[in-house]
């Protein structure tokens, strides 16, 4: 195993020099840190493709140290202490395409031989930024230009460029570089810029004035307008006008694609709609980063207002935005991290497209406590959701149109569970492509919770991150949820006692109220009826009968069919003929293809007084009893508690075979028998047409 060890351990060093190690075949020697000085610089093999001398402590470079190194394509020589260069020093590196003397301490009062970098006949990418250590005069210096006028195949270079007074232009050398299509400029001190900055620089497509401290700019100060595409602007110091000039300025470039302005524009706090309208939607924009700003609201003023249709990421992150709402139906990625969009958010969408090319959406930091129930819709190939470091308590917006999310992250909220089976269900659709975090909350071990417990255990796989998960039980115990089957089995348990006392408490519950409303139907039956039938009358014949002193009939007969010859033969002769009486006879008077509960009722309304031929048969007809109540009901809702019945016992009844409501009767009010004789009837037609009169 030791010699394992050591065999992994040696197995880089370059066999020439143990201080540098070696990769692919010797090609690639890398001794950076290595304290390498003049004087013990290696003598490296021709094969070298790549040379990494990178911090290191070298001066001077002697003249013979790369001359035979034909093949190296990459050197590296940044961060030492270079303070000249002398000539001869890149001789034989004929196949050079890379050199890097980034953060040197050249001293530009040395007058540098201008044809230093002539053998490097093949040199494309060239950093020589970083090498002001010789500032003591406070006078900027700039790397000199007429050293890399040679390079006619140059085409990218990383420089320092500015002045403490004046306004700053690229020297005139720059001319011949006619490949030359990138520039970033490293220390950077450019207060103002202007059409004249890059004048001499006509072929640039790619420009980082990054930390220029750039405070104002002239319309027209980028260079080639049919070729420019990128421009990274981040880290100065615009205000609004500045920023107009700028934005105004990538109108002219039709084929500009990346614009980055992260920390800039630190005094503005509306960004215009018109900078996406009119500027950036006549370009081939793809990427706009407007990061690290101070803006408060960024927003289409119409709701056909859309971002520029080539525009595939937009950054607005670590804003001040209070509202952010734009039209993007073919944006890719949309970044709104840390803003405060939180109480915009939850009752509104930031986009008004009904449909969506939107993979990546980032809200995190936006101090949502709870979204739009429609924010998400139309996101169909939205495959990645963060709303990590919010205060959301419930996912309570839809989630069906996600259908491809793959990344759910709901980390360092107060989420205590998912209450919405709509949305459980829709995360339990997408289980097998799905990830969710929830880490950083603190969810509820409760009852109230067991279903939502129930269904993260049976999809457990869909969680990341779970031993960050805890849990806070009723009595405020709070545990790690490392084991959500334990748990809900525990609450399972628990909850089994409460639920079956619940259940019990609402069955006995209903129970009690049940044999009470039925207590109450009953002991009110008949007043119900009554109201019932009354309802059902037409109002204006209700309104006349209780009226007026009138009606219709002098008396109801309520009697059973076996009495029906009694009636016939005896009353209707005795009351109506000799007397002129009008009596109520169901038989003769109830209206055909009425109810007969309907036509009984009419009847004792429309009767002065109601009379009841009691025998056996009438106790035992259904609709007898229901004559007598109704008129009962008659008495005492319709009449003031005026007496309107009157029985008459045909037969001969024992007080035991009478129903408790007509021994009521007969003990308050006056009642006949019928004698069934012949001077007894003479007195007794005379008592019923007394109280009829």
């Amino acid at each position: 195993m030791l010699i394992v060890i050591t065999g992994l351990l040696t197995e880089c060093v370059c066999i020439f020099d143990q201080r540098c190690k070696c990769y692919n075949s010797d090609t690639e020697v890398y001794c950076a840190y290595k304290n390498i000085t003049d004087s013990d610089i290696p003598h490296f093999p021709k094969e070298v493709h790549k040379l990494f001398l990178n911090s290191n402590q070298m001066r001077i470079i002697p003249p013979t140290t790369f001359n035979h190194l034909e093949n190296l394509t990459e050197l590296d020589l940044s961060w030492n202490r270079l303070s000249y260069i002398k000539e001869g020093t890149f001789n034989g590196l004929s196949s050079l395409t890379t050199l890097s003397m980034k953060g040197n301490s050249l001293n530009y009062s040395l007058k540098i031989p201008h044809n230093i970098f002539k053998p490097l006949v093949s040199l494309t990418h060239l950093n020589v930024a970083r090498n002001l250590l010789f500032n003591t005069d406070r006078i900027f210096h700039n790397f000199p230009s007429v050293l890399i006028t040679p390079l006619h195949k140059l085409q990218s270079i990383e420089v320092d460029a500015g002045h403490l007074l004046l306004s700053f232009r690229f020297s005139s050398n720059y001319r011949s570089l006619r490949r030359l299509t990138r520039l970033k400029i490293d220390f950077c001190l450019l207060p103002s810029v202007n059409n004249e900055t890059f004048r001499y620089l006509p072929h640039l497509d790619y420009i980082e004035l990054t930390y220029c401290e750039i405070q104002s700019y002239d319309r027209g100060t980028l260079p080639n307008r049919k070729t420019f595409r990128y421009l990274d602007i981040s880290h100065n110091r615009l205000d609004d006008e500045s920023l107009a000039q700028v934005m105004g300025d990538l109108d002219l470039h039709a084929n500009l694609k990346v614009v980055k302005m992260t920390n800039s524009c630190l005094c503005v706090d509306r960004f215009s709609s018109s900078y996406f309208a009119s500027v950036l939607y006549v370009t081939k924009i793809e990427v706009f980063y407007a990061n690290n700003n101070s803006f408060v609201y960024a927003f289409g003023d119409e709701k056909s207002f859309k971002l520029p249709i080539t525009l595939k990421m937009c950054d607005f992150s670590n804003n001040n935005l209070l509202k952010f709402y734009f039209g993007m139906p073919f944006l890719w990625i949309l970044n709104l991290r840390n803003n405060s969009l939180g109480t915009y958010l939850s009752s509104e969408r930031y986009t008004h497209s009904s449909k969506t090319e939107l993979r990546e959406v980032d809200l995190s930091h936006n101090v949502i406590y709870d979204l739009s129930y429609s924010i998400f819709h139309g996101h169909e190939k939205t495959v990645k959701i963060n709303l990590s470091h919010n205060k959301l308590t419930d996912v309570t917006f839809n989630l069906s149109d996600l259908v491809s999310l793959k990344e759910l992250d709901l980390s360092r909220n107060n989420i205590g569970g998912i209450s919405s089976q709509a949305s459980m269900d829709t995360l339990h659709k997408l289980s097998k492509q799905l990830k969710i975090d929830l880490s950083n909350n603190l969810l509820n071990c409760s009852c109230k919770n067991l279903y939502f417990l129930q269904w993260m255990n049976a999809n457990v796989d869909m969680f990341i991150f779970k031993h960050k998960y805890t849990c806070r039980f009723d009595n405020n115990d709070v545990v790690y949820l490392t084991n959500v089957n334990d748990i809900v089995k525990q609450l399972e348990k628990e909850c089994s006692s409460y639920t079956t006392l619940i259940i019990c408490v609402t069955i006995g519950i209903i129970t009690a109220l049940i044999i009470l409303f039925a207590g109450l139907m009953f002991r009110f039956r008949w007043k119900l009826r009554y109201l019932y039938y009354m309802t059902r009358h037409k109002y204006n014949v209700f309104k006349s009968i209780q009226s007026s002193d009138t009606y219709k009939y002098d008396a109801f007969i309520s009697y059973a069919n076996e009495e029906t010859d009694f009636v016939v033969k005896e009353i209707l002769p005795n009351l109506e003929c000799n007397d002129n009486m009008k009596l109520c006879v169901h038989q003769r008077d109830f209206l055909p293809g009425q109810i007969i509960t309907q036509n009984i009722t009419n009847g004792i309304h429309r009767s002065r007084r109601t009379i009841c031929i009691v025998t056996q048969s009438f106790l035992d007809s259904y609709y007898c009893m229901f004559e007598l109540n109704m008129a009962r009901m008659e008495s005492i809702y319709s009449r003031d508690g005026q007496n309107i019945l009157f029985l008459v016992f045909y037969e001969q009844l024992r007080p035991q075979d009478l129903p408790l409501i007509i021994l009521e009767l007969v003990q308050k009010q006056s009642y006949i028998e019928y004698p069934n004789e012949e001077q007894g009837n003479v007195v007794f037609w005379e008592k019923i047409k007394e109280s009829l009169v």
